[in-house]
């Protein structure tokens, strides 16, 4: 007896539903355990060097700080890419990794190479919190009634800090807004003079009476004592009462020179929300690859605990920004996709099969397979996401389920009596079609896997997800559906075909018998078509991926360089109020400048709103996302002077870390001289502005920061003998007010600082005549050893790779990204020419979509060469996998037209739709071609072709109607996080229309004009069996 597979499925039945249950359970399970994201993060390994030089201008941090710290790290192993910015009191320089390196390996070697750095003495840097572009996911702030934000800051740095920090998943907490605390010493230069001290003694005699020393054990009897000399500074009255010198043998305390005082550092930065003008807010960084939901959910019962036991009654944490709520909407819009697709799939599948047993036994194959995909996920530490969740196509999951079932059910329909050997006979028929035609549709997504950057990490869960479910489908359809059936259909019930079934097969026999009389007339139309569709898509325009939506906005507003940050924060509070007046905005908060630790390099005179959406259902009637920017447009066009730039918050933060730009597009020149550069710039921004569609164009300035230099004229002050480093002591305590060491209280650090009264040291007249003191006790006016000048230097100096650059940002709005971006690219080269040396980079989503092209343009034609020869595997011959190659280029059609309809464009999204229509068009091809294959080996041709096709109508009508109604919920949706899903779900929808009427009406036409010359049955020339048709 010949061993039958599908046979011993059958006798082991039992076993299987058993199998089935347990893979089930252990699916959900590992669905649990699964790290659920809103958005993949798509930037790779990125570690910043974050370095403080307080009181340092932007030249002195490039040369000393940021260009040893490039030198340092440019031999770090897998390094894609480097760039730095330097300014006022910060260098950062940042270092993006190759895709796929360990992230503790990467700072690791991170570490060990900016060792290496040789840095001013006292400056140390510190690396960016281990986290990612998508990391922020949660925001507060500290609230209470009278107390100042000084106290609030204390609270934020040494108590909740410490608290949230320790929560498991949280990488840091970077504190923005508020005053940090300093204790204060204000000389005042007269009282110096009188007692004829220097500026010098004050601040060594300070830094000597605050200390503690070790004095060793001292042994008393049987017991031994810990000596300590304790002399550290606690109160202001301890600071008062430091003796600096003595004066006829009276001792001069700080107490007798100058104010003693509680202030706070020079401000760095400010946050305001809602009504309050001035609040300290907490922004909570995740660690990379952590489990969002999860990492909140710690984070807010810790706030809890912080707000019960660790606060005072007064002062409580309130969150305004939880990522959750983003996962809550976006997680909604899936499952309200699955819902519906699913709901869509089983109704088809009753309709066509006519049996709701066997519309259960078929569904029953998408969970379970999906359960395959939840462990393997689980396994492979792959994230659930909009993405790997929301483009699953039960229909493609189901087919193999579908052809199976399809063929058993028409066997039965036929008076097949026993129902074993109709379940064996009817999968042997089409298992091998059914494999290969299902492995054809995995090789369509394989592509997915090798894309690499930003699409690729975005979009290789889906084909991770799917390929695992395709493979388990394959699988359940020859092992649960056979033993499942067999079940379901004992005894005496027998299926019947449904009758619209016979009714549209009345109609489709004839038709197909004209058009195989009429084949030139069936392919001018069909290639007219193509042709037509093709030309069409030269209108649909082009771009990278779709914006996801994140219901808020960013906007960054951009005041001139110079302006201070008392201005800053009045413009702020007047945009505030109007931006709260909207009727689709709940809160409203914004950034000014930079946190205290340096993790946002930028000045005061940078403004960044946060504009966090109602819910949509509670938006005006009618109200639009596009009509809120337009609105808020409209309004900053008013104000003179001001730059502005739309974006969102993850969105802006990915692009950031993507480009280096806080732009979604930007034009980056490279060159040595900063002033080049900007005329440059200048030229190319004036360009942009004229391009249509082109939005939020702006220069990121480096020149125009006024500086006060005192420089000291060596032959003069060596005349008084002194140094430069005497001169340049009095600059840095009398005017920058160093601190010159730390006093603690408890857990607590702050810093005293020693700096003369506001009077001596508010202008340059007044600052040229400070009194510098001699090494033989003279005291000379500071312009008789040093010119004072004001001169304009550097804001910014921006870097990458070793060279210097300047970027000019915009946006892309109301056309899409690809022409616009030609145009303006084809007006500067045709206008703007750069010195010898300089160069010119375009830069953003532009840059990565040309990038994704390019690779797709090799990807694809080599997955439709493997596509053929499994083809060729599957027939045996070149010519039948031909005609069903050839089937793609015509399923492209109605992807197209799906995307001219709904006012897409041509994204890297609609092109992974594309990959899998092409997948399931050659899956329709195989199994027609297989069973007219089978028939002419018996039949006169053309009636083998029609009986083939008519044979194979319904099973290619339910795959391709399954797979597209399985997306067809994401095809329609537009709510939160529909944008990456709907492109990629109209392809496959729309393409699904036109792939099943060349399926059915114009392959089989093609099929008998390529084997005219064959017709006789049983023949020397008729066709032969196929591998494909092998039982």
């Amino acid at each position: 007896m010949v061993f039958s597979p599908i046979r011993s499925v059958l006798k082991r039945r039992l076993v299987i539903v058993f199998l089935a249950c347990g893979l089930l359970a252990a699916g959900v399970l590992s669905f649990l355990r699964l790290p659920l994201q809103a958005y993949p993060g798509v930037a790779p390994v990125t570690v910043q060097a974050i370095t403080q030089w307080p009181g340092r201008s932007t030249v002195e941090v490039e040369q000393q700080i940021t260009i040893p710290v490039e030198n340092a790290l440019a031999s770090v192993p897998d390094v894609q890419s480097f760039r730095s910015v330097s300014l006022f009191g910060l260098s950062v320089v940042t270092v993006k990794f190759k895709e796929g390196v360990d992230n503790f390996k990467a700072r690791q070697n991170f570490v060990t190479y900016l060792s290496q750095a040789n840095l001013p003495q006292g400056v140390q840097p510190s690396l960016s919190p281990d986290g990612d572009a998508t990391g922020e996911i949660l925001r507060y702030r500290i609230e209470a009634n009278g107390v100042d934000v000084t106290t609030l800051k204390t609270y934020q740095d040494y108590s909740v800090y410490k608290e949230i920090k320790h929560v498991a998943g949280v990488a840091d907490i970077t504190a923005f807004g508020g005053m940090v605390k300093q204790y204060q010493i204000v000389p005042t230069p007269e009282k110096l003079q009188a007692y004829g001290l220097a500026l010098k003694q004050v601040v060594d005699a300070v830094a000597n009476a605050n200390a503690n020393t070790g004095g060793g054990l001292m042994k008393a009897g049987e017991q031994q004592f810990v000596v300590r000399g304790v002399g550290l500074l606690q109160t202001l009255d301890d600071i008062r009462n430091v003796t600096v010198s003595a004066v006829n043998g009276v001792p001069v305390r700080v107490r007798d020179i100058g104010e003693v005082r509680i202030g706070n550092n020079p401000r760095l930065g400010m946050v305001q929300f809602d009504q309050h003008d001035d609040i300290v807010e907490g922004i909570v960084l995740m660690k990379r690859d952590e489990n969002a939901t999860e990492v909140l959910a710690r984070v807010r019962d810790k706030i809890a605990e912080v707000n019960q036991h660790v606060l005072p009654a007064n002062i409580r944490v309130k969150t305004f920004y939880d990522r959750q709520n983003l996962l809550d909407i976006t997680m909604g819009t899936v499952e309200h996709a699955l819902f519906v697709g699913i709901s869509l799939v089983l109704v088809v599948l009753f309709i066509f099969l006519g049996s709701f047993r066997a519309a259960a036994v078929v569904a029953a194959v998408i969970p379970l397979a999906l359960c395959v995909s939840f462990i393997n996920m689980d396994h492979f530490k792959v994230p659930a996401n909009l993405i790997s969740l929301g483009a699953i196509d039960f229909g493609l999951i189901v087919d193999a389920a579908v052809i199976v079932m399809e063929n058993i059910m028409r066997h039965l329909e036929e008076g097949n009596t026993n129902v074993e050997d109709a379940i064996v006979r009817a999968t042997s028929e089409v298992q091998r079609a059914m494999i290969f035609s299902t492995g054809i549709i995995i090789v369509a997504y394989s592509p997915l896997f090798f894309m690499g950057g930003v699409e690729g990490i975005i979009f290789k869960p889906m084909a991770f997800t799917m390929g695992f479910a395709l493979l388990a489908s394959i699988v359940l359809a020859l092992t649960f559906v056979p033993g499942v059936t067999s079940f379901v259909f004992s005894g005496a019930l027998r299926p019947h075909s449904p009758r619209f079934i016979e009714v549209i097969l009345r109609g489709y026999k004839p038709l197909l018998r004209k058009l195989l009389q009429r084949p030139g007339l069936v392919f001018l139309a069909a290639f007219l078509g193509l042709a037509g569709t093709l030309y069409s898509s030269r209108y649909l325009g082009t771009e990278f991926l779709p914006t996801l939506e994140e219901n808020n906005l960013w906007l960054r507003i951009t005041l001139p360089n110079t302006v201070d940050l008392d201005y800053s924060a009045s413009i702020a509070r007047d945009l505030r109020g109007f931006f709260r007046q909207q009727p689709e905005v709940k809160t409203v908060s914004v950034q000014i400048g930079r946190p205290d630790d340096g993790t946002d390099s930028t000045g005061v005179f940078n403004q960044e709103y946060a504009l966090y959406f109602k819910p949509p259902a509670e938006w005006p009637k009618g109200a639009t996302k596009q009509q809120v920017v337009e609105r808020l447009s409209r309004h900053l066009d008013r104000i003179p002077g001001i730059e502005y730039n739309f974006s969102q918050y993850i969105q802006d933060n990915v692009n950031e870390a993507l480009s280096g730009v806080k732009g979604e597009n930007s034009v980056k020149i490279y060159g040595a001289d900063l002033q080049t550069l900007q005329d440059k710039a200048r030229e190319v921004e004036s360009i942009l502005k004229k391009v249509p569609g082109l939005a939020d164009v702006g220069i990121f300035k480096e020149l125009g920061q006024p500086t006060l230099n005192i420089t000291v004229d060596r032959e003069k002050s060596a005349r008084f003998g002194m140094n430069v480093n005497d001169i340049q002591s009095a600059v840095q305590f009398a005017i920058g007010g160093d601190a010159v060491t730390q006093i603690l209280e408890g857990e607590k650090t702050f810093g005293l600082s020693v700096r003369l009264n506001d009077a001596a040291r508010n202008n340059p007249d007044v600052i040229s005549r400070l009194l510098v003191d001699t090494p033989d006790g003279q005291r000379i006016p500071l312009s008789m050893v040093a010119k004072v000048e004001a001169t304009d230097g550097p804001f910014f100096v921006y870097r990458e790779s070793g060279k210097r650059y300047i970027a000019i940002k915009f946006g892309v709005r109301g056309r899409d990204l690809g022409s616009a971006v030609a145009e303006a690219q084809d007006k500067v080269a045709g206008s703007v020419s750069l010195p010898a040396g300089y160069t010119m980079f375009w830069d953003g989503q532009f840059n990565q979509m040309k990038v994704a092209q390019k690779k797709l343009a090799v990807i694809v034609p080599l997955t439709i060469l493997v596509i053929f020869l499994l083809l060729y595997s599957t027939f045996g011959n070149f010519k039948d996998a031909l005609m069903v190659v050839l089937n793609v280029p015509f399923a492209a059609i109605g992807g197209l037209l799906s995307l001219h309809i709904a006012g897409e464009t041509l994204s890297i999204s609609a092109g992974i739709g594309f990959l899998s229509l092409f997948g399931i068009a050659i899956q329709d091809g195989v199994i027609l071609i297989s069973y007219i294959n089978r028939l002419a080996r018996e039949d006169h041709l053309h009636e083998a072709v029609v009986e083939g096709a008519a044979l194979r109508l319904r099973p290619v009508v339910m795959t391709a109607m399954l797979a597209g109604l399985g997306l067809l919920p994401a095809a329609l949706s537009h709510g939160i996080g529909s944008e990456a899903q709907r492109p990629l779900a109209l392809v496959i929808v729309g393409g699904m229309v036109t792939t099943t009427l060349l399926t059915l009406l114009v392959l089989p036409v093609v099929f008998a004009w390529v084997n005219r010359h064959r017709a006789r049955p049983g023949g020397p020339d008729a066709v032969s069996l196929t591998p494909a048709e092998g039982v």
